[in-house]
């Protein structure tokens, strides 16, 4: 806010806390950050849901409310291997491509209703365990003590900023919105870059056959 403050309104002292002009200013603020979270898959937003299997006879599984897409395959823990067994994604409109014994899951609902994972087979074994890696719909921010999980502040800043200058009419709001599209670009970039340059262990650029455990010249 001060930050906002100092090129919106020339000083660096935010507007009142719950007044008008805070309210704005702090719906700019959520406005810049889901602008954020739509432009990139962020490993920021990448949570773990763990449910259990509670029926032998269960196949929905009720995802949570922020759920927004799943971020690798749900993995689901048996007894039948140690690693655990891997559900592919499959897009509910092409299930019937599939042999009734494939393995694989589908996403059904919306967020007004819900989303539920489609398990098939449709039978899971009673108290079995399951691992969903999903990438998160970002949280608004309420309060002053709410850290953005936007990885460069400056975006939120400059981003902010340009709502509020064009709500104003302001021509002003396309420098600092040329400035917000840059930072966004180079987030992309790091974030894309983090995978594999990582000091302590650097990665080779992973492909679909690796990740399905085949080795290229040797399987």
């Amino acid at each position: 806010m001060q930050a906002m403050a100092s090129s919106v309104n020339q000083e660096a002292t935010e507007p009142t806390q719950g007044g008008s002009e805070w309210n704005l200013w702090l719906e700019f603020i959520n406005r810049a950050t889901r602008e954020w979270a739509s432009a990139h898959d962020w490993e920021e937003l990448v949570k773990i849901f763990p449910p259990s299997v509670t029926s032998a006879t269960q196949a929905t599984v009720a995802l949570p409310q922020d759920f927004e897409k799943l971020s690798e395959d749900v993995v689901l823990y048996d007894g039948n291997t140690t690693s655990g067994t891997a559900f592919p994604e499959v897009p509910i409109n092409t299930t019937g491509l599939y042999n009734e014994t494939d393995k694989y899951v589908s996403v059904m609902g919306n967020q007004s209703d819900g989303m539920n994972l489609i398990f098939h087979p449709a039978t899971l074994s009673s108290g079995a365990s399951i691992l969903i890696r999903y990438y998160s719909a970002v949280t608004s921010l309420a309060s002053p003590s709410q850290i953005p999980m936007v990885p460069d502040p400056e975006f939120v800043i400059d981003r902010a900023t340009a709502f509020i200058f064009e709500g104003r009419s302001d021509t002003r709001f396309q420098q600092h919105e040329a400035k917000a599209r840059e930072r966004l670009l180079l987030m992309v970039e790091n974030s894309e870059l983090e995978k594999f340059s990582s000091y302590s262990n650097p990665q080779n650029v992973i492909t679909t056959l690796r990740k399905r455990g085949f080795r290229m010249g040797r399987d």
